[in-house]
Order: structure tokens, then C-alpha cells, then sequence
């Protein structure tokens, strides 16, 4: 990946100039930085009042639905300003950030879970949307980029982009991988002893 200078300071390349599988890497990375808002917007407007909370016992759920959201809305209105379609990408952005409390929101009127469900029927809607909406995202951008599913994740693959190249760089990126790993299992077994 090529640099560039603008007005002697040394800056990363321009998302429009990249290669489409680097491109979706590069907003894939910064979608995943906005979607930490998506978290903590809902679950606080929840908190508030200000939107329901989806679930009684589980709190974190619009929280879960708003990451979600966020994260494909920003991928999608990155991608429109990759391919210079941000108007129909911003109907793909609402459609993303939407559909994942709508489906959750859905699913529980028809089934009720009750105060011990389970993580996987809670967030089942938002994952299944997640993946639907990731696919839709990923083909359309292949097809505009004139490429394959194949060709694509190919090229996606290949992107070394932030990857750690000294020995310290890769023991840190080690040790933050083992840590995040280590307190995501404290949270969720927290969240499983808490239930029962």
C-alpha cells in the first residue's frame, strides 16, 4: 500500500485508491472502531428510557443490536463512498442499522423467551441478520468491484495491512489477543452464572 504526502505530513492511502479487497479490509477496520458507539449509545438510551429494552434480564441487548447495526451501516456507507454510490449505499446503511432490532424485536413477540434464556435464542435474530447482511454487503461489493466472491476474499486474504512484522510487535498482539480472550470468557461466564 502506497503512502502519500499532503502538506509534508505523511498520511495513509485514500480509500477510493485501493485495491477492493484492502478497500473492504480498511473499512471493515473502521467500521469496527464505530461500532463501540453502536454498543453504548443503545444500551444508555435504554437505561434512560429513551428506547425499550428488548429484554429484562439482559440489559446489553440493544447494545448488541446497536454494534451490530453500527457496524454494518458504516461498512455499507463506506463501501457507497468506495463506489461513489453513497445515496444507495445510505439506504443499505438504514436497512443495516435497523434490521437487527427489528428482527430481535420481532422474534421476541412471536416467542416470549423467558427470564432464562439463553445468550443463543437472545441474540440468535441479530446474528442471523449479521450474517445475511455481511453476505449481501460482501456480493455487492464484488459485483461492483467487477470480481468474484472468490476473487474478492482472495484479495481480502492477501491484505498484511497492520499486520505485526518484528518479534515485540507480534508478542503484544499475542499477549492483547490472550488477555481480550481470557475477559470475554470472564464475561460471558459471569453472564451464564449470573442466570442460573
Amino acid at each position: 500500500m502506497d503512502s502519500y504526502y499532503y502538506g509534508g505530513v505523511k498520511t495513509a492511502e485514500r480509500l477510493r485508491d485501493m485495491a477492493p479487497g484492502v478497500a473492504w479490509n480498511d473499512a471493515s477496520r473502521r467500521s469496527t472502531a464505530i461500532c463501540i458507539a453502536g454498543f453504548f449509545l443503545p444500551n444508555l438510551m435504554a437505561e434512560f428510557g429513551a428506547v425499550p429494552q428488548l429484554h429484562q434480564t439482559f440489559h446489553f441487548l440493544p447494545g448488541v443490536c446497536g454494534a451490530v447495526g453500527a457496524y454494518l451501516a458504516a461498512l455499507a456507507l463506506f463501501m457507497g463512498y468506495y463506489h461513489r454510490k453513497l445515496i444507495q449505499c445510505a439506504g443499505f446503511a438504514v436497512c443495516a442499522f435497523a434490521l437487527p432490532f427489528l428482527a430481535t424485536w420481532l422474534w421476541f413477540q412471536l416467542t416470549h423467551p423467558s427470564d432464562s434464556a439463553g445468550l443463543l435464542q437472545l441474540c440468535g435474530p441479530t446474528a442471523i441478520v449479521a450474517v445475511l447482511d455481511y453476505g449481501f454487503l460482501i456480493w455487492w461489493h464484488a459485483s461492483q468491484s467487477s470480481l468474484t466472491i472468490g476473487g474478492l476474499s482472495t484479495q481480502i486474504g492477501e491484505d498484511e495491512y497492520g499486520m505485526p512484522t518484528s518479534r515485540w510487535q507480534q508478542k503484544v498482539v499475542g499477549l492483547s489477543a490472550t488477555i481480550g480472550f481470557v475477559l470475554a470468557l470472564l464475561v460471558l461466564l459471569t453472564a451464564l452464572t449470573s442466570r442460573n
